[in-house]
């Protein structure tokens, strides 16, 4: 397994952490925008100790070995990454006798992925503050995104990061992050199979679920001769990649497809057909009878127009703010799209959320896309 790539404190200050080397073709501009976040987090105090320290996977299972509870956390507003990665880590602690194991996520259970093994056991009620040995968080850059339980992720006795986003907060004691990773899943499989962990049917289904998740199965381009390797061996542990298939890409609810049809309803395109985008107001919600969840996937058609280059999907959650999907092509970053509005993710799949009207939304990120856009054209013109 290729080793993980080390983080250091930097010999000049040695209170703010070097910008990462994590992953490949990071660019400069990621990586100074990531140094500063990093300086903030220092200066703010949300720096943990021993995130100063070199992070690797042999410190990442002495800290899973001497742990006896331990907490597994997914994202809010989970997807097949978040909930495959942590479903697959609470099955391989469990096999490992550990005193307490418990899985929380701040928001249910998707009903798309209510088919992976064990999926009822994850928590979403709020919890009293207790003291675990390790958290193990998974899938995010800002522990922000663990929601309500961020309390008690923060009150762990160690914490563990197992991701394959650009950090943007450094508040793990150990972190396993490598961007070059299609998904988290990708890490956390490494991690078990350091661990000595039997790979059943039941972690295989759920790692797998969470690359193919990830990776559009196999259709964008974050994944690698890596990832199919490890898709390759879990199938041979039983996971079942036509049902996994079936079940994330191939099956919705009445609801979920009405959406569709109104969400496309709303659809547009700029003159030059570079840029696409649709809309989802609270009202289609309603007419449709569906819930958040079920935007799922809808943006995807929205980047699969002959042509487009940037699709985004802005819809208005609950409390009004709102919730924004970027998905590119080729060599446009929209991870550094999103950062600008306080959000992250990968070049070719970001997300953010926007304080503001649906239409004001809608002007804004137009016109921060066209801008980004030209700049990209302007410093390559053969894009």
């Amino acid at each position: 397994m290729p080793p993980f790539k080390t983080v250091c404190a930097s010999k000049k200050f040695p209170m703010i952490p070097e910008c990462p080397l994590e992953g490949a073709g990071g660019g400069r501009r990621k990586r100074s925008l990531t140094c500063f976040l990093r300086a903030r987090a220092c200066l703010t105090g949300t720096i943990r100790p021993m995130a100063k320290r070199v992070s690797s996977l042999k410190q990442a299972v002495q800290l899973v070995e001497q742990a006896d509870t331990c907490l597994v956390v997914c994202h809010l507003n989970p997807d097949g990454d978040t909930l495959g990665s942590g479903l697959a880590l609470y099955h391989g602690l469990r096999s490992l006798r550990k005193h307490t194991v418990r899985l929380l996520c701040h928001d249910p259970v998707p009903e798309l992925y209510r088919f992976l093994p064990g999926s009822e056991a994850i928590e979403t009620a709020q919890q009293s503050v207790t003291v675990y040995d390790l958290a193990l968080v998974c899938d995010m850059s800002q522990l922000s995104r663990a929601g309500r339980h961020e309390p008690l992720v923060r009150a762990a006795r160690r914490i563990l990061q197992i991701d394959h986003h650009v950090p943007q907060e450094p508040f793990a004691d150990v972190r396993l992050v490598d961007t070059s990773a299609a998904a988290t899943a990708e890490i956390a499989y490494r991690l078990l199979r350091a661990l000595r962990v039997a790979f059943t049917p039941e972690i295989a289904t759920c790692l797998l679920t969470g690359i193919v998740t990830d990776t559009f199965s196999f259709k964008f381009p974050n994944t690698t001769p890596r990832t199919l390797r490890i898709a390759a061996h879990l199938q041979s542990c039983g996971a079942n990649i036509s049902e996994i298939n079936e079940q994330v890409f191939e099956t919705r609810s009445f609801s979920a497809v009405k959406l569709l049809g109104l969400a496309l309803s709303t659809l547009r395109r700029t003159e030059d057909g570079r840029i696409a985008w649709a809309v989802i107001p609270r009202s289609a919600f309603e007419e449709a009878g569906a819930s958040e969840e079920e935007t799922e996937g809808i943006v995807n058609f929205v980047r699969s127009i002959h042509g487009v280059q940037v699709a985004m999907l802005l819809r208005e959650s609950p409390n009004r703010k709102i919730r924004v999907s970027l998905r590119s092509r080729g060599a446009i970053n929209v991870a550094l799209i999103a950062q600008r509005f306080g959000g992250g993710g990968h070049e070719n799949a970001a997300g953010c959320t926007l304080e503001m009207s649906l239409n004001e939304a809608e002007q804004v990120l137009l016109q921060e896309v066209q801008q980004w856009m030209a700049c990209s054209t302007s410093t390559n013109p053969s894009a």
